[in-house]
């Protein structure tokens, strides 16, 4: 299995964040309980000391993660360093990168210097005795982990996280691959989702890949430095499909998603659901479902309203993705299989038992390929299947 490079949690959700427990000392780290923070003591007393020592600013992510890369190389574990190496084999990009993005990463470089130092006086000499020769170069070093880095998730795939898996960085992207990757912990599997040749070259997925084939391109470019040419962007797949209907019409839709994303962002639920509900009873039945701002927008209304805790709304916005999602994700992935899951969720506590037995059965077929049978989400699956079943038979025990 890959050494794993992580930041223990990133604050991309403030609910979250507040039942997490705190470091005392660095007030940054966070953690799900006490002994996860035991755990991590031995990894986070070197980057402690660097957080207390750069208090009230606060580094990214990436800046943490190379500085945990870089003490790991210093002070190798057994079986780490010879892992960690690999990431000789990996580009940083930066001939390829624009002015203005290096300028960007200059400052992360910056920090990151500032922020070892803190623990390492002698930074300069240490790098160059002690780290392989495209790591001894702060800029070059943070360019490669943004390039390289995953977001770690959880099973229900939101964020908490970015992590360094050297070997599995090296896979190349695909826009329909035969793999997808998910996380149990921090531990990174790599689950095969189509059946593969010999010798034929596994891929994965650097991006969500529900976006236009010019967006995909443009975030590859932009992220990675590369333009696509899999056979999805060449033929332009589902573009037609994503862009059905009246172009003046899902326009509305498109201009007005920059401002409900910040309201997501934010929290704002009411104003989020108010938003949703005008704009998807203003299209009314003139967009197709299938519509890419269409299935955003019921997205969004789907999280506003579980927020809310308007559960049959949820569940009314939730049905109607999932025979799009059924659409646009033809080969078994998490993001399709999580959303039945959670369809199926408000089905079940609705009481409408058959529908989620039903849904749930959708979610397992695909739950168990890409999360595997050993999975906590897989387990979660099976447990509300068989309560399903369960209370399926007393009603109609009772009923006779």
């Amino acid at each position: 299995m890959d050494f794993e490079i992580r930041c223990c949690v990133s604050a991309r959700d403030e609910r979250r964040r507040e039942t997490l427990l705190r470091c005392s000392q660095c007030k940054t780290a966070r953690y799900c309980n006490i002994t996860c923070q035991k755990q991590a003591w031995s990894v986070h007393k070197r980057e402690c000391k660097c957080l207390r020592g750069l208090l009230p600013r606060v580094p990214t992510d990436s800046v943490r993660l190379a500085a945990r890369l870089i003490f790991a190389l210093f002070s190798p574990s057994k079986g780490s360093s010879k892992e960690l190496y690999t990431l000789e084999e990996h580009e940083s990009h930066l001939t390829s990168m624009s002015e203005q993005k290096k300028q960007g990463l200059s400052q992360l470089a910056s920090m990151l210097e500032l922020y070892l130092r803190q623990e390492a006086p002698d930074l300069a000499q240490e790098m160059t005795s002690s780290l392989p020769p495209s790591c001894r170069e702060p800029l070059s070093l943070i360019a490669k982990v943004t390039c390289n880095c995953f977001t770690v998730s959880d099973g229900e795939l939101q964020e908490i996280g970015v992590g360094l898996y050297p070997s599995l960085s090296l896979l190349n992207h695909d826009c329909r691959p035969n793999c997808v990757m998910v996380f149990e912990g921090t531990k990174l599997q790599l689950r095969a989702v189509r059946d593969i040749k010999p010798e034929e070259e596994l891929t994965i997925s650097y991006i969500e890949t529900l976006s236009l084939t010019e967006d995909r391109q443009r975030q590859l470019e932009e992220q990675y430095h590369f333009t696509c040419h899999c056979q999805r962007c060449d033929s332009q797949d589902k573009d037609g499909l994503m862009l059905s209907g009246e172009e003046a019409t899902w326009r509305l839709l498109k201009e007005a998603l920059p401002r409900l994303e910040e309201q997501k962002a934010e929290s704002r639920w009411e104003a989020l659901i108010k938003s949703c509900s005008h704009f998807l009873s203003t299209v009314g039945d003139d967009l197709p479902d299938e519509n890419l701002y269409k299935l955003r927008l019921t997205d969004m209304a789907l999280d506003a309203s579980v927020h809310l805790g308007h559960w049959e709304e949820a569940v009314r916005y939730g049905e109607k993705t999932l025979p799009v999602y059924r659409q646009y994700y033809p080969d078994p992935h998490p993001v399709h299989g999580v959303q039945l899951m959670r369809v199926g969720k408000l089905q079940h506590y609705l009481e409408h038992i058959a529908d989620a037995l039903d849904t749930f059965k959708q979610a397992f077929q695909i739950i168990k390929l890409t999360h595997g049978d050993d999975h906590p989400l897989t387990a979660d699956l099976l447990m509300k299947m068989e309560e399903c079943r369960s209370e399926l038979d007393q009603k109609s025990s009772s009923s006779h």
